[in-house]
């Protein structure tokens, strides 16, 4: 079975269609963030910072179940993108058929494992006897939603192998939008966490369904079927994905542990408290790191084929404009965190706006450290990211559990901070300069330093003016926008090469007569 050549190519453009991909992303992005300063807040006036904090609490424990995938999810995009290129449709639905099998057997684990975690839940975390059976309850709901996203891992992996993130991208934004309505109207209504949790998770569940049939447009070919199951496939998938597996857990217990951590020695206020912090640094991060993902199959690409010297300038420019981007928005937030938590959730939330700085500043070293890290994976170093990665994850536990218990919230933030620094400065970034034959000194010059003294000088006129601004989330907001923007011209004009603004301005018009040309058309 080979499907017809117009199932598997398309007339976009490379420059076009990564732009549609990742112009959609960042709306989806945007979306997400602006729903999420508006709904938080009313979230935590109606139900209150303890029962706030245990929605919180119960629901950070199901992210920890998508490190179940085992690296598959990865995988699913490879081989789709791999086997499309060769045009073999027997092929990748013996892979997705088989994935498809393993991901409906994760998923009934999935739900296993939380009903097991729901029985224990008030020997894990030190909760009231009245939130005991609540936060069984919206666990075991948002659970049912992790499940039917394994069940439907593989359709998801088809779009985005078939580089038609696009399609995704935009029921995802309509999706964001109607539940963050359905929030706040239950809310409005006067019902309490569970109907809440409910009623958003059953919106979350249904583009699922719409991502199937996005899979099957872009592949009609697409036949999952038991019989096409083959271990053969599996051991050929499993070679590639063990790698990504361990990065992922790692990451997992790096960025997403303090939860536990603070659920554990502290209560579940303290939880709400630092939620806002994560919060934001988690939707900082969100838009800091789409770059790396749709640079990965062009750095396999020129990875095979040996070319160092592509892989020297590509690594150089990306990492350089992608820290610049973590650099305008983090720094804005780290000069106005005091009163962006203030004017966004309120008085008596001090230590979330220092949680928040802390957070930040980790968001910036991710970026950093984003396109070096997938330029060592894409060139048969994903065992040194993994070992990396581990030894932070195990530093950044140990480190916290110390600071939590002397100096509270503050400590379990820190305690993520300096090993992410350590990670940075002395694994990734000089593995990553080795690897294209570049300086360490040379890279820190050419990269790190041209994105990094336009922020001294826009971040300390920030903090100066902060103190003139009014109590209030729009004005706070334009402020951190224009921080952002004086930033960004200084960087364009003066951190990137001419060759580099060059080319950005034509790939900008070429992108702008696309549009221009396709509206006409219509």
């Amino acid at each position: 079975m080979s499907g017809r050549a117009s199932h598997w190519h398309r007339d976009d453009g490379t420059f076009f269609t990564f732009a549609r991909n990742i112009g959609t992303r960042y709306l989806a992005l945007a979306v997400t963030a602006l729903t999420g300063l508006v709904v938080l807040p009313i979230n935590v006036h109606y139900l209150g910072k303890s029962t706030y904090g245990l929605w919180i609490l119960t629901a950070s424990l199901t992210t920890y179940f998508s490190v179940l995938d085992l690296g598959y999810g990865s995988a699913v995009v490879k081989f789709v993108a791999e086997y499309r290129a060769k045009q073999n449709a027997r092929a990748l639905n013996e892979i997705l058929s088989t994935l498809n099998t393993v991901f409906c057997g994760i998923g009934v684990l999935v739900y296993l494992v939380a009903i097991l975690i729901a029985w224990q839940l008030p020997h894990i975390f030190n909760l009231d006897p009245s939130q005991v059976n609540t936060g069984r309850t919206i666990l075991l709901i948002i659970a049912a939603n992790v499940t039917l996203h394994f069940c439907s891992a593989v359709y998801g992996g088809v779009v985005n192998g078939f580089q038609r993130y696009y399609l995704n991208n935009v029921i995802g934004t309509v999706t964001t939008i109607i539940g963050a309505m359905v929030n706040v109207a239950v809310l409005w209504m006067g019902y309490g966490l569970i109907p809440l949790v409910a009623a958003t998770s059953l919106v979350r569940m249904t583009p699922y369904f719409l991502y199937r049939r996005n899979a099957r447009m872009v592949f009609p070919d697409l036949h999952l079927s038991l019989g096409l199951f083959r271990r053969e496939r599996l051991r050929e998938v499993t070679g590639f994905s063990i790698y990504v597996a361990a990065i992922d857990w790692s990451s997992r217990v790096n960025y997403a542990i303090d939860n536990f951590t603070i659920g554990i020695f502290l209560n579940t206020a303290s939880v709400g408290i630092y939620a806002v912090g994560l919060r934001l640094s988690e939707a900082l991060f969100r838009v800091t790191s789409q770059l790396q993902t749709f640079l990965f199959p062009t750095i396999v690409h020129r990875s095979v084929e040996g070319r160092v010297a592509d892989q020297r300038r590509l690594m150089m420019r990306a990492t350089r404009f992608q820290l610049a981007i973590a650099i305008a928005l983090c720094g804005s937030v780290i000069a106005v965190a005091p009163a962006l938590v203030r004017a966004w959730v309120g008085p008596g939330f001090d230590d979330a706006y220092r949680v928040a700085q802390i957070l930040a500043y980790v968001v910036v070293l991710r970026a950093w450290m984003g396109v070096p890290g997938v330029l060592l994976k894409g060139t048969g170093r994903a065992g040194y990211v993994a070992k990396v990665a581990a030894a932070c994850a195990v530093a950044n536990v140990l480190l916290s559990v110390v600071l939590v218990n002397t100096i509270g919230l503050i400590g379990v933030a820190i305690g993520t901070a300096v090993p992410v620094t350590l990670t940075a400065v002395f694994a990734i970034f000089p593995a990553a300069c080795r690897e294209v034959e570049l300086p360490v000194l040379h890279g820190l010059r050419r990269i790190v330093w041209p994105a990094v003294w336009p922020a001294l000088i826009v971040m300390t006129s920030m903090a100066y003016t902060r103190g003139m601004l009014p109590h209030r989330l729009v004005a706070v907001l334009a402020h951190m926008g224009l921080g952002a923007l004086a930033y960004g011209s200084i960087f364009v004009a003066f951190g990137l090469e001419r060759e580099e603004r060059t080319w950005l301005t034509a790939k900008m018009t070429e992108l702008w007569k696309r549009r221009s040309q396709m509206l006409a058309a219509a």
